[in-house]
């Protein structure tokens, strides 16, 4: 009798993060971090059909929930919004938005408030899974 092979072997469950190809990699780094953080598992999906501006982001999202076993998904675009998705939700509804730093603000560790951009949202997306509640707004601390 033969024992499959790691290829094999089905995707585990995990919150799916799609991104544009071109998103800042400190913005990516911390959705990751913060998904982890929380002790929820992540798989990145480089999209390449992915366009820009909030409609975008927004689908991008929507799709990579789609494609996660646990219903979760994360969208960062180019210029760095990141929206949480789940499938549950209307297409044009995502549960958490994360706007752009803009281009005065780095993204990642360098960027300005209580937590790196990006992070809120990696967590965002690992307390859906998990059922604990959202964040807050940055800044605000309970």
């Amino acid at each position: 009798m033969s024992h499959p092979g790691p290829a094999s072997a089905p995707e585990p469950p995990s919150v799916v993060v799609g991104h544009h190809p071109d998103i800042p990699d400190p913005v990516l780094r911390e959705v990751l971090a913060g998904a982890e953080e929380e002790g929820v598992p992540v798989t990145t999906w480089p999209d390449p059909g992915a366009v820009g501006g909030p409609d975008g982001v927004v689908a991008l999202a929507h799709r990579a929930a789609q494609r996660s076993r646990l219903d979760v998904g994360v969208g960062i675009d180019a210029d760095g919004s990141v929206v949480v998705h789940h499938t549950t939700l209307p297409a044009d509804r995502p549960a958490f938005t994360e706007t752009g730093p803009g281009p005065s603000a780095p993204a990642g560790p360098e960027g300005a408030g209580d937590r790196p951009h990006g992070r809120r949202a990696g967590a965002a997306a690992a307390r859906i899974v998990t059922g604990l509640p959202l964040p807050g707004p940055a800044g605000v601390r309970p």
